[in-house]
């Protein structure tokens, strides 16, 4: 063991009944006593324990034994003594870091994976413990997950991969362990690090600066991302591809339970409430303590619980606050409302019941407010005190998507779930005389078989297909290189995926990527991706053929 200390545990037994006492006793290997303090009387059956300061406890070897004690001062006899080591040197030297053996660590772009490498000339590790941007724990215990890097018998070296999320500078922290735990000295190592690039929209370019993440993108590649709480708590990312596949990793561990979860924009960043927020898409969540937080993002897909921030309700919304949401998506700049302070501000859209007994429900766009600069403006992100639009209290049965231009007028429309009927129904977005947001009578998108029961999670980002290119454009003789989403021709309209429910019996129908018609089961579950047209949807293509009835509880 190490420097810890030591917890002596005995269980107790008087066949008298009554209370007792255990008097344990330790020893050198030279049998000198080391002092132990009182243990804890407890009734006969029960527990009694003490704990031996490290300080106590040198490096040796040592013995323990124990007796017990009855209420009349009767003692029993000793166990046999056990006897134990304690290692309480921790390894002398520090970690040191270098990048794949190479002993400078160049400046690096944001978003770049950079393999290092940790040594320690310790021969008895146990490994290393080690984080980015936040302190390790005090805690003797190695931390858990990626953060711990376990070292065979005799090695002192070991590599990880670090995904770099912050410039100008990231402080690694970095501690090797023994195999008694003890542990070395912080070492702390600072990395040089280069601002971000983004990918531009279809038809801008460097001449037109883009200081953000495309929409709906959460890992900075260009495509659009979706969320999906588990059961349990935890929080998966579903990278997407540019062609309605996506790819899942863990971005949260717990907490995320009954979640509702929108993603659409840069509001804050991570690293200071006032400057320019980073340009990473950042996460809005309303949890179940009926608080709603605004997560600023790391540019790689992960929601920074440490450093949320609580956005405070309309006091329209009664005691109740965000506990009256039904769903909240962010689409961007929907309203476009031009007025100082809101100019191409990104929006939050949230479905609200009217009362505390949910008798209605109204749809309102808060707008997304700016600085005179343009950015986000982070101390107060959304408008809460005037929304852009309310609808009437109609909206307690649908899901709205933030579908996008579907009609191609230049201003974002809503798609919408009716859970009733089944259908699914397309608000055209338009702009009055009078410059404000509303939606136009709405047209049937998709009639029936939409229902939560036939397609469980359904869920809209815009358009989701299209390709990132190499670009290059000169300006004043200079060759300036980028990189451009370009939507696939025919599918510039917005996407939406849906889920299946978990029936081995249910036939779903698809289309192959040869376009041809198919047919598959899902006992549990399938993702379906369909394309969006101007007034309908496409035939769906099958992306998740298993688990997606099982795996997450909703797609955001």
């Amino acid at each position: 063991m190490g420097n810890s200390g030591l917890a002596l545990i005995a269980n107790l037994r008087d066949i008298d009944g009554g209370s007792v006492t255990a008097q344990f006793v330790v020893t050198t290997a030279a049998g000198v006593t080391v002092p132990v303090p009182q243990a804890t009387t407890v009734s006969s059956g029960g527990t009694s324990t003490t704990v031996v300061r490290a300080a106590d406890l040198p490096t040796g070897a040592y013995k323990w034994k124990v007796r017990a004690r009855d209420e009349e001062g009767a003692y029993s006899a000793f166990t046999v003594g056990c006897a134990f080591n304690v290692d309480a040197d921790p390894p002398m030297d520090p970690v040191t870091v270098t990048e794949e053996d190479t002993p400078d660590l160049p400046p690096q772009r944001v978003r770049t994976r950079v393999r290092l490498t940790f040594k320690n000339p310790a021969t008895d590790l146990a490994g290393f413990c080690w984080d980015i941007g936040r302190p390790l724990s005090v805690s003797s215990t190695p931390c858990g997950g990626n953060r711990w890097i376990p070292l065979v018998n005799g090695a002192t070296q070991a590599t990880v991969d670090v995904d770099l999320a912050l410039w100008p500078t990231h402080t690694l922290e970095v501690e090797a362990f023994d195999k008694a735990g003890n542990r070395t000295q912080t070492t702390d190592t600072v990395l040089r690090v280069y601002p971000a690039s983004f990918i531009y929209p279809a038809g801008q370019t460097p001449l037109n600066p883009t200081r953000k993440d495309l929409l709906g993108d959460l890992n900075g590649d260009g495509f659009v991302d979706l969320l999906g709480p588990e059961a349990d708590g935890g929080l998966r990312l579903y990278s997407g591809n540019g062609a309605g596949r996506v790819q899942m990793r863990l971005v949260g561990d717990a907490g995320w339970k009954d979640a509702l979860i929108a993603h659409g924009g840069d509001f804050v960043g991570f690293t200071t409430p006032t400057g320019v927020p980073d340009g990473f898409e950042d996460v809005i969540a309303r949890l179940s303590d009926n608080k709603l937080y605004v997560y600023p993002g790391n540019g790689l897909g992960t929601p920074l619980s440490e450093v949320r921030r609580e956005l405070s309700p309309p006091p329209g919304l009664g005691s109740k606050g965000w506990g009256r949401l039904q769903q909240i998506i962010a689409p961007g700049d929907l309203d476009q409302r031009a007025a100082d302070g809101f100019m191409k501000g990104n929006d939050l859209a949230a479905v609200e019941c009217v009362d505390d007994a949910c008798t209605g429900a109204r749809l309102r766009i808060y707008s997304g407010r700016t600085k005179p600069d343009g950015s986000p403006d982070q101390t107060a992100p959304f408008d809460f005190k005037a929304p852009a639009y309310t609808g009437g209290a109609t909206w307690k049965n649908y899901e709205i998507l933030g579908i996008g231009d579907q009609n191609g007028d230049g201003v974002k429309d809503i798609l919408a779930r009716n859970k009733i009927d089944g259908n699914l129904y397309l608000y055209a977005g338009k702009i009055g005389a009078d410059g404000k947001f509303g939606l136009a009578p709405r047209t049937t998108y998709a009639t029936g078989g939409w229902r939560p029961a036939d397609r469980p999670l359904i869920v809209s980002h815009g358009n989701a297909q299209g390709a990132v290119v190499n670009k290059t454009i000169t300006d004043e003789g200079q060759v300036i290189p980028y990189k451009q989403f370009q939507p696939k021709a025919g599918d510039e309209q917005g996407d939406l995926w849906t889920t299946t429910p978990a029936d081995p019996k249910r036939v779903v129908n698809y289309v192959d990527g040869a376009g041809k018609p198919a047919t598959t089961t899902c006992p549990t579950g399938c993702l379906l991706f369909y394309p969006g047209g101007p007034t309908g949807l496409k035939q769906p293509q099958l992306v998740g053929a298993s688990g997606w009835a099982t795996s997450v509880t909703h797609l955001f």
